[in-house]
């Protein structure tokens, strides 16, 4: 859970794909850059949290020369770049094929009961949760210090659940399981040695792809990747912390630069 969140404002981007955060300046304007279409075109962002876009650099999709990156100021903040938790990171069945033939179930993390019917509803799935097979891929795109001696972690995991009948994929091979991916936002103590029951990562949050976070000066920036017709957004939300939360992000701050 996420409780000692506290939404401040959101800004939409210029399109639904990924994006990343660049860093904070010493005005307190954000700078952030989006990936998007199928050839990744490049845009580039100045945000003010009061004003929105300041100024942006855009390929338009390849209808204009590719302009000069955004210059960036002196910053005071910007994302980690330490693999904290590389130890938790894992990748086991494909995408999509046959479960016997695979020997599936032998390469993903079980999930309870209790937890494929969390993510279901979650998910607002229309799917038996019994045909939720697993999970068969868990990757940490991003983390930063959140208190207490815990990070906050933007993950994505892949989720194989049972066809309700055998097919054909798009390359005409015979498959009875696909995979879902899940982006998550949830917190992690810094020593954890597993991965938490997923009912603890399902955050309130109305947020569609979170691919990058970093904390500054209390505040949480988050970037919130698009899909479809929802294009990408900037979170920013305050840290509400104790005395001894803020004595424990410092530590957790100075670790993450030293690892």
């Amino acid at each position: 859970m996420l409780d000692a969140l506290k939404l401040l404002t959101t800004i939409e981007l210029s399109h639904a794909g990924d994006c990343a955060l660049l860093g904070v300046d010493h005005e307190g304007c954000v700078y952030v850059e989006e990936l998007y279409g199928e050839h990744d075109w490049l845009a580039q962002h100045k945000i003010s949290l009061s004003e929105g876009l300041l100024e942006s650099v855009d390929e338009q999709y390849g209808t204009v020369p590719p302009p000069a990156p955004l210059p960036l100021p002196e910053l005071c903040g910007s994302p980690s770049t330490m693999k904290v938790f590389d130890h938790l990171n894992f990748s086991g069945a494909r995408w999509r094929g046959r479960i016997v033939d695979e020997r599936i179930q032998d390469l993903l993390r079980d999930l309870s009961i209790a937890e494929k019917i969390a993510l279901v509803d979650y998910l607002d799935w229309d799917i038996d949760p019994l045909r939720l097979l697993g999970i068969a891929e868990s990757i940490v795109l991003s983390c930063c210090p959140y208190g207490d001696g815990e990070f906050l972690l933007c993950r994505r995991i892949r989720v194989a659940f049972r066809l309700p009948a055998a097919g054909r994929d798009d390359h005409g091979l015979d498959c009875d399981y696909d995979s879902i991916a899940v982006h998550l936002l949830h917190r992690l103590p810094g020593d954890a040695l597993e991965l938490p029951d997923l009912r603890e990562c399902l955050t309130c949050f109305d947020l569609c792809r979170p691919l990058d976070c970093m904390r500054v000066d209390g505040k949480l920036y988050l970037a919130d990747g698009g899909e479809g017709e929802i294009k990408s957004a900037l979170h920013v939300f305050e840290i509400e912390t104790s005395g001894d939360s803020t004595k424990n992000e410092i530590n957790a701050v100075e670790a993450l630069n030293s690892d």
